[in-house]
């Protein structure tokens, strides 16, 4: 307000915009202070993370190379180009981009959380947990890095010391209770417990982790899933259809023989209530 041209004072403006979730205006903060500094790097790349949340990576991208083109160095249009690329699905280009960033930039704990994460997608579990406990190292009070942890050690069937990484994670609630970072893991925390559970064949308490997840968001696709695939275990034919059902629609099928078994399974408790 006192002067409109002073144009850092827009960027870190558009920080916090885009921190709390309110990307139209970061992009404002930023067209306006590129209208005064056109082709400034930092903001080119800031600009480009704003329009990857508003779901346009690959406007991204060309904002982050931009960047790049600027400043071949400039490690944070990297990772945001990285991030953009994973969301395009070029997995093994966002790898690379992301590799490049944790080996020459500083040391930030989101790069071995990214890099971790897709690490996991491509089924390099040994490299993914590598990549996480060094973020964790880095910011060890950070609750989703234990999640994504949980997840890699789940996939090596190391179901205690994914248990151990969740009761950590949960642990931060005391921590980031109000912040952004665990209001986005928070879910992702519940799923990954109800997970952990239904491998350990605790079945009450995945259901309970499960619902949690849907009680934030009743359109959850994984969460109906895997809640209908505890029904199925229990008996709770009826409630693993209606789940199962909605899990489908959202993208999030049942495996072909468990839709199968429960099929059978509905079609014998209607029969049988018939005679």
């Amino acid at each position: 307000s006192l002067n409109p041209s002073f144009v850092q004072a827009r960027y870190y403006l558009a920080q916090v915009y885009l921190t709390l979730g309110r990307v139209q205006r970061a992009r404002e903060e930023l067209d306006a202070a590129l209208a005064q500094v056109p082709g400034h790097p930092q903001f080119l790349a800031l600009l480009g993370e704003a329009e990857r949340h508003l779901g346009h990576p690959q406007r991204s991208i060309e904002l982050n190379q931009q960047a790049l083109q600027v400043d071949p160095s400039f490690a944070q249009a990297r990772y945001y180009s990285g991030l953009a690329l994973l969301d395009l699905g070029r997995r093994d280009e966002a790898i690379r981009e992301l590799e490049r960033v944790a080996q020459s930039g500083p040391e930030l704990a989101e790069v071995y959380l990214s890099l971790g994460g897709a690490y996991l997608d491509a089924g390099r579990v040994d490299e993914a947990l590598g990549a996480l406990r060094h973020g964790n190292r880095i910011d060890p009070a950070r609750p989703d890095i234990r999640i994504r942890l949980a997840r890699a050690y789940r996939s090596k069937g190391l179901l205690d010391e994914a248990d151990e990484q969740l009761k950590l994670a949960e642990s931060a609630r005391s921590i980031a209770l109000a912040s952004f970072v665990f209001e986005q893991a928070e879910s992702d925390l519940y799923l990954e417990q109800g997970l952990v559970k239904l491998q350990q064949r605790r079945l009450d308490a995945a259901a309970e982790a499960f619902k949690k997840v849907l009680d934030r968001d009743t359109n959850n696709g994984p969460a109906n899933r895997f809640i209908a695939e505890v029904y199925l275990l229990q008996g709770l034919y009826t409630l693993a259809s209606a789940h199962a059902t909605r899990a489908e629609k959202l993208g999030f099928p049942l495996p072909e023989d468990k839709r199968k078994l429960l099929q059978e399974k509905l079609h014998s408790k209607k029969t049988g209530r018939q005679k």
